[in-house]
């Protein structure tokens, strides 16, 4: 049993595109929970939510949705795990003590930097011409949308955010290697199930306080981020299995956009004019890989005597 062979452009964008919408809640969320839940304790009793949600629709598909792992895959299915994992601490960490606009220019752009590379290095995607001006696009529309604060202070914070959106560039993209062989559903609960066996172990030797659930903001939230989490799960193994990893890397972007028009309406954040800018350049740096202006290597192009 095969999925996701033949590649549909137009799921896999709507797919990437209703995750970033939800994704652009993360930031927001982490702020909320921030350190009134351990770290390591409030991410295992979302793994353990999700599971439990998860399991219901995987057993009642079990014929369609579920097939026994091939040795070869468990390294890709377990790497793309751990990286989830640390792609999740690095980024909920600069979130809490980064500036946002700091903690999302780097994030953002090592991910779509990242994301390039592995498409070449894992997929042989080519940087044509297209897909490298809408590289540097993208990184300009992220530069003229956020100010930056960069100094000894928070160094290793703005390094936890770039580990953390190379991180997440694995996560998305190992998917690749193995949704054509097995479902999104089978992926995204072996992706909680091996991120809670983590979890649980950092956070004995964290030696975090344990505590019970109970009726409250911060668990309300916690239970709103796995459910983000469960849905975004899905439509991340959806999208990349149908688009090449850079393509998707660029189209990853567009939660900038989301989070810019729920800060705006939700929280009513000034839309300067730089914004507004950066905003038009990288939805150019998604839109321009698809008009296939050149065929021609990017860096043949750029280095062309």
């Amino acid at each position: 049993m095969k999925f996701g062979i033949k590649q549909n452009k137009t799921l896999g964008v709507s797919s990437l595109i209703g995750a970033t919408f939800l994704y652009g809640w993360f930031g927001v969320l982490s702020k909320l929970i921030a350190y009134d839940l351990p770290i390591f304790y409030a991410s295992a009793t979302r793994d353990i939510f999700a599971l439990l949600i998860l399991t219901i629709p995987l057993y009642l598909t079990r014929r369609k949705n579920f097939r026994k792992i091939e040795k070869a895959d468990y390294k890709w299915i377990t790497l793309r795990s751990f990286f989830g994992l640390l792609a999740f601490l690095g980024s909920y960490i600069s979130f809490v003590y980064l500036e946002i606009g700091t903690a999302y220019f780097i994030f953002y752009g090592g991910s779509t930097v990242f994301g390039f590379l592995l498409g070449r290095l894992l997929f042989q995607e080519k940087i044509t011409w297209s897909k490298g001006l809408a590289l540097l696009l993208a990184v300009l529309g992220l530069y003229t949308i956020y100010q930056i604060n960069i100094s000894a202070n928070n160094g290793l914070y703005i390094l936890l955010a770039g580990l953390g959106g190379m991180a997440t560039a694995i996560w998305n993209i190992f998917s690749k290697k193995v949704s054509d062989k097995y479902s999104a559903l089978q992926l995204n609960f072996l992706d909680f199930l091996i991120v809670l066996v983590f979890t649980i172990l950092f956070s004995i030797l964290k030696k975090e306080a344990w505590v019970m659930p109970e009726f409250s903001i911060v668990w309300l939230y916690n239970l709103l981020f796995a459910t983000i989490f469960i849905v975004n799960g899905q439509l991340m193994v959806i999208g990349f299995n149908n688009l090449d990893a850079q393509i998707g890397s660029l189209i990853m972007l567009t939660e900038i956009l989301f989070g810019i028009i729920l800060g705006f309406f939700l929280f009513k954040e000034v839309v300067t004019v730089l914004t507004l800018v950066g905003g038009m350049l990288i939805v150019t740096a998604v839109i321009l890989p698809e008009l296939s202006l050149e065929k021609k290597s990017f860096w043949q192009k750029l280095f062309k005597r």
